[in-house]
């Protein structure tokens, strides 16, 4: 282990070039990224999301460094690359996980220096992105000699492919750095508090303090985008005022119809975060207080301790915000029903049937009848395909692993949140005072409605109150005394999700189409359905219980097996 002691504030000050090797930065915010964004080093930057890559490139040009960073992901093509490469002297390439393959001739033809930042993130979407993830690894391992991996919470070696304990490791201890005050919100129903505690009152008031800061606006961090999507619902707040990062799936997109995806530029009142964000964003915002909800009663919606917090409280970098530094932690510390040894059994149990899934899908194959093997449902996360075979994908198994063993320990064992931090405080529930309109209408309803059937009697002349009363009912099956809340949630109301997979499954029928005709089908209903999404392949897995991406004459198809 190599460590490097360095009194500055930021890496620019006291290096030029990032060192090859396995780096601990320690400290998020500190600027490594951006040494290798504003030296004289032809660079390639590998980060874990699309708006991860566009918020870095569009910090460019500035005082630093006054050349373009191109943005590469899924629908840049090789002509936008090669523009740019011809167009600028320095280039700077800043490419999602699954879009490296893109850009690896630049590697093998040009010399490009290769930095995977936010090297924690490799693990957490093994499974999720089994052959994406697999790929960076390989590309990274030809060019182990020179390659960085950054992260300021790096994932242990042991969880990592083997190799990568063979490069240089490297530790980096900053001097001038600052510790983070949280103030600490200890609930059994997190989301419940986010609402009541937090954003309604925010929302109602325009302001709140707390523990003498003082705040006008929020960046929640919660990875959940139904809850976010409740919250925004069940608070009465705006969507304009709102703003959302959160991954691009159909579901997500259906669940936040209205809320604007938040890219750059001002900040809405209300910035809402799902894991997308957690890591490597830069965000400058003068009055923002940070918040960060955990509920360990669901793993992905559990913020980890090792990575995700302290990621998460490093996004804001305006250091004039009278708040940086400070955050807002509501949590629980529910315990988890099964051991820790019952968990790394069922692992193995798991590894078992992959294994005895490919050895008959083999055998089948031999037979002729590799269609009659019915696979395990996550047979895909914990398998690649190697020269045309089924092998299982170890690095899956290491995820799994490192939940256990590293993460669900904070949480089954309970952990004293103060001792993460060398200040913090904490905070009582807090009693929040009705907020009345239209009461004695809405106590009325409550008291002699009959399943929504009521006599209005003497109250029937006020048509428009008594319409927004049996509408939220309707709904809801319940009522609000604020009459502008009330009328936001009928707004707000419908899964769009649920209506598309409804129209999807009047359309598509169980069978095969080419990949062309079925995302033009697709995109037909959300046309009609006013969807501002362009359909793609994946959402179809979304919709139906089994679909397949089979190649056919040297064509794509989509085959849905089972509606």
């Amino acid at each position: 282990m190599k460590i490097y002691r360095y009194d500055a504030e930021y890496a620019n000050e006291v290096m030029e070039e990032i060192p090859p090797g396995y780096i601990d930065k320690t400290v998020c915010g500190c600027g490594l990224t951006s040494v290798a964004l504003e030296n004289d080093v032809n660079t390639i930057i590998a980060v874990p999301t699309i708006y991860l890559a566009i918020n870095k490139a569009e910090q460019y040009p500035n005082e630093r460094f006054d050349g373009d960073v191109l943005a590469v992901w899924g629908e840049t093509e090789l002509g936008e690359i090669e523009f740019y490469r011809y167009r600028n002297q320095l280039k700077k390439i800043v490419v999602t996980y699954d879009s490296l393959p893109k850009v690896k001739y630049l590697l093998e033809k040009y010399d490009y220096k290769l930095v995977i930042d936010e090297s924690n993130e490799l693990l957490s979407k093994t499974k999720l992105k089994t052959d994406v993830i697999t790929t960076v690894f390989e590309i990274a391992e030809e060019y182990k000699e020179s390659v960085s991996f950054i992260s300021a919470t790096p994932t242990p070696l042991q969880y990592l492919p083997n190799w990568v304990s063979e490069i240089d490791q490297i530790k980096i201890e900053w001097a001038n750095t600052i510790k983070a005050q949280p103030i600490l919100a200890e609930r059994t129903f997190p989301y419940k508090s986010l609402r009541n505690e937090f954003i309604a009152p925010l929302n109602q008031n325009g302001e709140m303090t707390l523990e003498g800061r003082k705040f006008s606006k929020v960046i929640v961090f919660i990875n959940s985008v139904r809850q976010i999507s409740n919250v925004v619902k069940e608070a009465g707040l705006k969507k304009e005022e709102c703003g959302i990062i959160c991954g691009n799936s159909l579901k997500n997109d259906s669940r936040i119809i209205g809320i604007p995806r938040y890219v750059s530029g001002e900040m809405p009142r209300f910035l809402f975060i799902t894991s997308s964000g957690f890591s490597g964003i830069d965000l400058y915002d003068s009055q923002a207080m940070t918040v960060v909800v955990s509920n360990t009663r669901k793993s992905w919606q559990m913020i980890d301790m090792l990575t995700d917090l302290k990621q998460a409280i490093s996004r804001q970098r305006n250091k004039n915000n009278p708040n940086y530094g400070t955050f807002i932690y509501i949590y629980n510390q529910s315990m988890f029903r099964k051991t820790k040894d019952e968990l790394l059994a069922k692992i193995e149990e798991v590894r078992d049937k992959i294994s005895n899934t490919i050895y008959l899908y083999e055998k089948g194959l031999e037979e002729g009848k590799e269609n009659g093997i019915e696979f395990y449902p996550d047979f895909e996360a914990y398998t690649l395909i190697k020269d045309g075979r089924y092998v299982i994908n170890e690095e899956a198994f290491k995820a799994d692993k490192y939940f256990i063993l590293e993460i669900r320990e904070q949480y089954s064992k309970g952990f004293d949140i103060k001792s993460q931090f060398n200040v913090s405080s904490e905070i009582e529930p807090i009693i929040l005072p009705g907020v009345v309109t239209y009461t004695d209408l809405v106590d009325y309803f409550k008291e002699n409605h009959k399943n929504g059937a009521i006599e209005w009697g003497v109250y029937s002349t006020k048509t428009e109150w008594i319409c927004v009363i049996e509408t939220c009912y309707k709904y809801y099956k319940k009522v609000w005394k604020d009459y502008t809340y009330a009328n936001t949630m009928i707004t707000n109301y419908g899964d769009a999700f649920e209506i598309i997979a409804s129209e999807a499954h009047k359309v598509f029928g169980e069978g095969i189409y080419t990949r062309k005709d079925a995302k033009a089908m697709m995109q037909n209903i959300y046309d009609e359905l006013q969807i501002p999404r362009k359909a793609k392949h994946h959402d179809f897995n979304e919709i139906f219980k089994k679909v397949e991406h089979p190649m056919i004459n040297g064509e794509r198809h989509v085959r849905i097996k089972e509606k």
